[in-house]
């Protein structure tokens, strides 16, 4: 689904090739830090800075790399 006009897209374009490679890699990293934000705002307020980190990159990166970078520790 594209909800955006052509004429609107041809101006985007254009927009983003004029702009240098270190513009565009500043706008990505500012939208993925937004990204960020908006899921750790999402979460429930009682967990750990480690279940944060956990939950942000089973978010992004999906349960098998969250389970790998942040092991659960085994209770008792």
């Amino acid at each position: 689904m594209n909800d955006t006009s052509p004429e609107v897209e041809a101006v985007l374009g254009a927009r983003y090739a004029a702009m240098s490679g270190s513009d565009r890699a500043l706008m990505a990293l500012q939208m993925f830090e937004t990204a960020q934000r908006i899921v750790l705002s999402s979460l429930a307020s009682g967990l750990t800075e480690d279940q944060r980190r956990r939950e942000l990159c089973r978010r992004f990166y999906g349960d098998a790399l969250a389970q790998a970078a942040f092991p659960q520790p085994v209770n008792g």
